[in-house]
């Protein structure tokens, strides 16, 4: 960073708005121009050595941020720094001073060699030969892709082509890394390792500041120190993912996949004295009640007997501790994974 502050990236009232359809030829046909707010009015702030997460279903907004930070979309309104330098006033500044992994866009050349792909991009940083040798062969040894440096891309797994993009965000050494769903599309097993290394050797132990986007709520519980929820682009709230979940009064919830869910039913049970507030959702055709409560015990007889004296069938349910989406479902009324 520049100067002395200690947010590396910092951001004042951001807006984007899109618009769609306002061309001659609709506007002959008498259709006006359609305004999406992708990004409303967002101010936040992280700190030096953060692993902060912008959590938030797609579409929230999230991806529309990092292309602002990184200077690939112009804000309509608001202001931002990254590593001290205005996305604005320096964007070249901006872009020397981070790494960035998209995961809507093709950021490769498939027809080239991991190698090949990453001394390529080496190049545009402007680095002599040797740099550019010594950085690539750092990298790869980093992540684990020397064996498979010479390895065209297209023959690669998702998996080890998102290390590879990870992989070229590193070369220039950045204080600063925007990584947008990074984990999307992999396997399970893949995504815990790749998570490790994120969190334990970029994060920890390169002290590289990380602004992720996530809409896995395990992902960003796992891996952040700090998270922000966005829900139709404004941030609902900011905080660690335990005092995020503390902040849910019940202590537990109840939750029961249903063959129905009358309303005059969710009515009844949201009437019990020991609940205080009840979601209905839906996942896989099937209509799933949320029940928040200081105490599942003792309110389960009650709701079971409201749910089969009304005829319904329970399929299953289970009872747990607050989660990061019980916290986004609370705030916002629809869940994370849409």
């Amino acid at each position: 960073m520049h100067s002395g502050d200690d947010a590396a990236i910092s951001i004042t009232n951001l807006s984007k708005v899109f618009t769609r359809g306002g061309g001659a030829l609709n506007r002959m046909r008498g259709k006006g121009a359609r305004h999406t707010v992708a990004v409303d009015n967002v101010t936040l702030e992280v700190r030096e050595h953060e692993l902060f997460g912008l959590l938030g279903p797609n579409g929230a907004g999230k991806t529309s941020i990092i292309k602002m930070l990184s200077t690939l979309l112009i804000p309509d309104s608001g202001s931002a720094t990254v590593n001290g330098w205005d996305i604005l006033a320096d964007p070249f500044r901006v872009r020397m001073s981070i790494g960035l992994t998209l995961s809507s866009e093709r950021q490769l050349y498939w027809k080239l060699s991991a190698k090949e792909n990453l001394e390529y991009f080496a190049s545009l940083y402007l680095l002599r030969p040797a740099e550019i040798r010594e950085r690539v062969d750092m990298v790869l040894h980093d992540l684990g892709l020397e064996e498979q440096q010479d390895m065209l891309v297209e023959n690669f797994s998702s998996g080890n082509r998102q290390k590879v993009a990870l992989a070229r965000a590193l070369l220039n050494d950045p204080p600063v890394l925007f990584l947008d769903e990074p984990t999307i599309g992999l396997d399970p097993s893949f995504s815990q390792s790749f998570r490790t290394l994120i969190k334990k050797t970029i994060n920890e132990a390169e002290k590289k500041t990380i602004l992720l986007t996530t809409h896995y709520m395990e992902e960003a519980d796992q891996l952040c120190d700090r998270v922000a929820f966005i829900d139709r682009g404004s941030i609902v709230a900011i905080g660690t993912p335990a005092d995020l979940k503390r902040s849910i009064d019940e202590k537990e919830i109840l939750t029961l996949a249903l063959s129905s869910a009358p309303v005059e039913m969710v009515q009844r049970i949201q009437r019990v004295e020991a609940v205080s507030h009840v979601e209905c959702q839906e996942r896989d055709g099937r209509p799933i009640l949320k029940v928040y409560t200081d105490s599942a015990s003792s309110c389960m007889q009650d709701i079971v007997g409201i749910v089969t004296s009304a005829g319904i069938h329970i399929l299953s349910f289970t009872t747990a501790k607050p989660t990061l989406e019980d916290v986004f479902i609370k705030l916002t009324g629809s869940g994370l994974d849409v």
